[in-house]
């Protein structure tokens, strides 16, 4: 009787602690629900790139490590950009103008009173993103229309000269042997060929240098056009670092479910990338205690982003 009682009591309490964890857990999604809507806004705000933006964040939690934000960043990791990025341009073009930032909720006052603030990307944004990469792939089919056009005719000139010097052997082969009247003929054929012959070889000079020049020019502007978006790059992490840095110390106080010991994890998928071009996320961990002392003003964000722990995985 008495080990059925105490089997009774065990059986109680694992399933009021597993009601109490529950709740709590359901409790800090909540939390961490509103914080990924204020990290939403607050990048939008501080994040003035064209070409990059955060368009999506996830969250989760792992107990006894912290809670985790995985920002997907529309640009390096998807679609119209990333395609601008491999492409070897043969013209510069001129990109539309980006459209105004639609204005943004103030985020100011307490985690209750934005519950309803959702980042979305807007139409005008996706049309701008659009028409850029409409730009860029034109671009990039009529420079390499005219590239694939010189090649072709190069091998057409190729063909034409192998013809021509095929002709001149056949003739020479036949002067050996032909009368008086027929040489007289053949050295006319002859003379023709080597007319052609020479044409077709200095049109295929021409195509050589001007196939030469236009490459040479493609590299420059391919060069070009990676070092505009390494500024870009450069250009949104600074952005995304004081946005993420300063929501942290304003509005990191609102993830009271979260263990002091634990960690606030932000995760930039597939943002860097390694020397031999493969995709990694770009991770920043900090630590619940020192995003408490931001909150209370005993640090501020750049000492905040300062302690982090930042690397690439």
């Amino acid at each position: 009787m008495k080990r059925l009682l105490t089997a009774l009591v065990l059986c109680t309490t694992g399933s009021l602690a597993f009601a109490q964890n529950t709740a709590k857990y359901d409790e800090l999604a909540n939390e961490l629900e509103i914080m990924s809507g204020v990290l939403k806004t607050s990048l939008r705000q501080n994040v003035s790139s064209d070409n990059w933006r955060v368009s999506n964040i996830e969250t989760s939690y792992l107990a006894g490590q912290g809670a985790v934000f995985t920002l997907n960043v529309r640009g390096q990791s998807s679609s119209w950009i990333r395609d601008i990025e491999t492409m070897v341009e043969g013209l510069v073009v001129m990109t539309p103008p980006a459209p105004p930032e639609p204005p943004t909720p103030n985020l100011t006052g307490s985690l209750e009173n934005i519950d309803d603030i959702v980042f979305e990307a807007t139409r005008e944004w996706e049309a701008y993103a659009d028409a850029t990469s409409m730009r860029f792939a034109e671009a990039f089919s009529e420079s390499h229309e005219r590239v694939r056009d010189l090649r072709a005719m190069q091998r057409e000139m190729a063909w034409e000269s192998r013809e021509a010097e095929r002709q001149l052997r056949d003739i020479t082969f036949e002067l050996r042997h032909a009368d008086e009247e027929r040489k007289k003929e053949l050295l006319a054929e002859k003379e023709m060929s080597q007319q052609k012959l020479a044409k077709v070889e200095a049109k295929a000079k021409s195509m050589k240098e001007e196939l030469k020049a236009l490459e040479k020019q493609q590299e420059k502007q391919l060069a070009e056009r990676k070092e505009k978006q390494q500024q870009a790059y450069k250009r949104f992490l600074a952005g995304f670092e004081v946005g993420m840095s300063d929501t942290l110390c304003r509005f990191g106080s609102g993830l009271r479910g979260l263990p002091d010991n634990e960690h606030i994890s932000m995760v930039l998928k597939d943002f860097d990338t390694s020397e031999n071009n493969q995709r990694k996320d770009r991770i920043y961990v900090f630590t619940r205690t020192d995003i408490v002392k931001c909150v209370q003003e005993k640090i501020d964000a750049n000492k905040l982003l300062a302690n982090a722990d930042v690397y690439s995985f």
